[in-house]
């Protein structure tokens, strides 16, 4: 299996984790950790999610970036 770590920007509302996850586990992806702050001053939420799957990255990135709040996704490409 392959494994990934996503950097995803969004706003700061109650139901984005929610959403974020629920994608996740209907694209087949297993969640493997989670870190998530909130910038107070400006109300934007930074997502740090680690995953792996045999299916590529991309199905999982086109998702969540069609999710509303969502502001930016990044892969980086150096998890392990």
């Amino acid at each position: 299996m392959n494994n990934y770590q996503l950097m995803i920007t969004a706003d700061d509302k109650q139901v984005v984790l929610e959403r974020i996850l629920q994608v996740t586990r209907y694209r087949g992806f297993l969640i493997n950790g989670i870190n998530a702050k909130v910038n107070t001053g400006t109300n934007i939420g930074t997502i740090e999610l680690l995953v792996r799957s045999e299916r590529p990255i991309e199905l999982l990135v086109d998702q969540i970036n069609k999710l509303i709040d969502i502001k930016e996704v990044k892969i980086d490409n150096h998890a392990s």
